[in-house]
């Protein structure tokens, strides 16, 4: 058999924001490994916010962050595509003047309006990143000028402001939709797709040998990237119709279940 290179999300398929990462998904990845394949996280998460040490301590071969915007092959750093300062203060000044609230993601930091987030400091995503992260998260203003930012995501305070901001944004950057009025935003160009692919061309492995696991729509691009793309059985209808194949979900050992089906383990 050909060495394969496998790819894999990380929220909703290795990571199970209640139950962590299961013994099976950690068996399977070990024994994917044992048997000479490549193992790779593929995330919509910038370098910044993968920080699990049990998630990193998995032996990995490499990552693709920031929906393609960063690949590190082991210790290679094969891309690390950074927003220009330039066109980060138009995007600043765009985003006040339309009453829309970023977080700035990177490869070291995420970086955010502090002042936006202090009343009641109800957002799970930032009460998240400043009970496992606060060294990473810091203030936009304390870095102007010096911000190294790969993607970013979006709160839209004003529905009637909301079109004509997006309108402009989708001129450089592709929007993915968490809700009606939440957003991540990737430089166009950069999918996890085309991160996949740096990893490839890097180890001359064709797209038939390539194998995806994801469990959202934005996975779906990966999915169809690999020869076989395998959407978890939680994961949404578009990922699923996007896929070769759906496993069991992520609590019923989906990803030990699906390498086992195409032999990999």
């Amino acid at each position: 058999m050909n060495k394969k290179a496998v790819f894999f999300d990380i929220d909703g398929t290795l990571y199970d924001h209640e139950t962590g990462i299961s013994d099976s998904t950690k068996e399977g990845i070990a024994r994917l490994k044992e048997n000479g394949h490549y193992a790779f996280i593929c995330t919509g998460r910038s370098m910044a916010a993968v920080f699990d040490p049990e998630l990193l301590g998995m032996g990995f071969d490499g990552i693709v962050a920031g929906c393609g915007t960063y690949v590190k092959l082991g210790e290679e750093l094969l891309l690390n595509a950074e927003i220009s300062q330039e066109k980060l203060c138009g995007l600043l000044d765009l985003l006040q003047a339309h009453r829309i609230i970023p977080v700035l993601e990177g490869c070291d930091y995420l970086y955010y309006h502090r002042k936006d987030y202090e009343i009641g400091d109800t957002d799970l995503y930032i009460r998240s990143l400043k009970k496992y992260i606060p060294d990473r998260l810091v203030e936009i203003e304390d870095h102007e000028g010096d911000l190294h930012v790969n993607k970013f995501s979006i709160q839209c305070q004003d529905p009637a402001l909301q079109p004509e901001a997006l309108e402009r944004l989708a001129e450089d950057y592709c929007i993915l939709p968490f809700s009606a009025h939440q957003m991540e935003l990737i430089p166009l160009g950069h999918t996890k797709a085309t991160g996949m692919g740096v990893v490839c061309s890097r180890l001359s492995i064709e797209r038939n040998d390539v194998y995806a696991f994801g469990d959202s729509g934005n996975d779906v691009d990966m999915l169809r990237y690999a020869g076989c793309g395998i959407a978890m059985g939680n994961g949404s209808g578009k990922a699923k119709e996007a896929a070769d194949y759906v496993t069991r979900g992520i609590r019923d050992h989906g990803i030990y279940m699906g390498l086992n089906e195409f032999g990999l383990i």
